[in-house]
């Protein structure tokens, strides 16, 4: 069912208390797309699910998981039901076949970060091992599409090759490397700082707040298919 915004948000807005819809307005003021995150082939649900949590946290509106050889999986438990506020994309083969519209591999993160760098994203890896570059001598000039890899094998070598940046966490211990999940963190925390530093317009336009107040209030509204039928069979949509 087509949504018609001009008529359906405001009255979707009625059945929000005042108090929700300010706090969607606050949230919708610190919301981002100048930065994302790309999760390839994360195998263990609290890793996603924690930085899930981060990304909703610190404001950072898109997430896409590459399942390369397994499925994300979200654990309710840690997410605290960040997921439902995020704009997330699963990249899988399927998903590869349909997005593919020229003769190149059908690697779901080939199809991916393909796809991210059309939209003008420079895709920066956190890796500990193939760069000296500290993450605080990243530039943000422009947007930045984050990208984790899998907790045992790491980054693939795909996705390393269509990196235009790659990472690490300054470190000064003896462990190797963050938890990935905290890795994730200290990145954003790091990168949405300098964002709200910056002269820069990272904030999201109106009609893309639209899109996310519409999606806000029909995950929150109770038997809101119900509503939705109620709206286009009375014909408020005309």
């Amino acid at each position: 069912m087509v949504n018609n915004l001009a008529g359906f948000l405001p009255y979707l807005q009625g059945f929000l208390t005042p108090q929700r819809q300010e706090r969607f307005e606050s949230v919708l003021e610190h919301r981002t797309r100048h930065l994302c995150v790309v999760l390839e082939n994360l195998t263990k649900p609290h890793n996603t699910s924690a930085v899930l949590r981060s990304c909703d946290c610190f404001g950072v509106q898109n997430v896409h998981m590459v399942e390369r050889d397994c499925d994300s999986k979200v654990d309710k438990q840690i997410s605290l039901g960040s997921h439902k506020w995020l704009t997330t994309q699963i990249w899988n083969t399927e998903q590869a076949s349909a997005e593919n519209q020229v003769n190149i591999d059908e690697d779901p993160t080939v199809i991916c970060l393909s796809t991210l760098k059309s939209q003008g994203y420079c895709i920066v890896a956190a890796t500990p091992h193939e760069t000296q570059k500290s993450l605080y001598d990243l530039s943000i000039d422009t947007p930045i599409a984050l990208l984790f890899g899998s907790e045992k094998k790491g980054i693939s070598a795909p996705a390393l090759e269509l990196a235009d940046e790659c990472i690490t966490v300054p470190m000064y211990g003896f462990t190797e490397s963050f938890n990935l999940s905290v890795c994730a963190a200290l990145c954003l925390s790091e990168l949405v700082r300098q964002l709200h530093n910056s002269d820069m317009d990272w904030h999201l336009s109106e009609s893309e707040k639209d899109e996310l107040r519409l999606q806000w209030a029909k995950r929150t509204i109770p038997n809101i298919e119900a509503i939705e039928r109620r709206f286009y069979s009375t014909g408020f949509a005309e």
